[in-house]
């Protein structure tokens, strides 16, 4: 193998425990890497396993037991706080480590995946956050294809074809597990039922992220400026009004913060003028 290849592989290493195969036998090492369909020892890692030295097929695989990428312990808080270019600086290098094991189980690739399309949504990156969702839905590994189906929802929904949105949510399976699927679609929802001004169900869909779903907060601007409009839908300024604050102190550098700061005085405005009318 030619230098710049080795190089490659190294640099495409993932930190693992083990790989348990599906005759029972569970194989140590302390990295792996991958050529083409067969996995091996990363050179110098030290591998425990004969076995493993020779190379282990992906088909031979049951699963994968390795360390949990730091960027998926840490994103949820840079999330929360706004700071989605942090995360999109550091996901790519996590998913090529990652990528050592695609999607197999085990491994933490799917779910960077799905961080990786959600941040971009977060960034207003759509297309190519529809990019990522098509390349999950290739892999027809099940969760992928359902975490594409929830995320391209979101994404049209946010070009305002909702029709397209619930199409594609429909297919979603009835006993969806993955947190980032129903995030996606539970703000996908959220954002047809508030063009169909059903303010109250609109607003119960978006509060189903800090609600049910603390940790899926890459969606969380978008939640909270829809929130913020289903309240002001159902003449609820006082609340329409602090949770477009809470969303300009919480998340200072997303999207939505122009928007929200173009909301602020003209609904304020508009509370003053209701509550005048409103006065004996």
């Amino acid at each position: 193998m030619k230098p710049a290849a080795i190089l490659l592989l190294l640099s495409a290493a993932l930190r693992a425990d083990s790989l348990v195969l599906k005759d029972g036998r569970t194989l140590s090492g302390r990295a792996f890497v991958r050529q083409g369909d067969v996995i091996l020892p990363a050179a110098g890692s030290g591998g425990e396993s004969p076995a493993a030295a020779e190379g282990v097929r992906l088909t031979d695989i049951a699963k994968v037991e390795c360390e949990r990428p730091a960027l998926l312990k840490n994103a949820p808080t840079l999330l929360a706080a706004g700071r989605i270019s942090n995360v999109l600086v550091d996901i790519d290098k996590a998913l090529a480590a990652a990528e050592t094991y695609a999607d197999l189980p085990g491994s933490h690739w799917p779910d960077l995946m799905v961080l990786k399309a959600h941040a971009l949504i977060a960034a207003g990156s759509d297309p190519e956050a529809d990019g990522i969702a098509v390349a999950m839905r290739k892999t027809r590994n099940p969760d992928l294809v359902t975490d594409s189906l929830a995320t391209r929802a979101l994404i049209v929904a946010r070009k305002g074809d909702h029709r397209e949105a619930d199409s594609l949510l429909a297919d979603l399976p009835k006993d969806c597990g993955r947190p980032g699927a129903l995030a996606a679609a539970a703000v996908a929802r959220g954002l047809g039922r508030l063009a169909n001004q059903r303010f109250e169900e609109a607003l119960k869909s978006f509060l189903e992220l800090p609600v049910f779903l603390p940790d899926e907060t890459a969606l969380g601007g978008i939640a909270l400026l829809g929130a913020a409009r289903a309240f002001h839908g159902m003449e609820d300024y006082d609340r329409a009004i602090s949770t477009l604050e809470k969303l300009i102190q919480s998340r200072p550098s997303t999207p939505e913060i122009p928007i929200a700061r173009t909301l602020l005085p003209e609904w304020t405005r508009r509370r003053t003028v209701v509550r005048e009318a409103n006065q004996p």
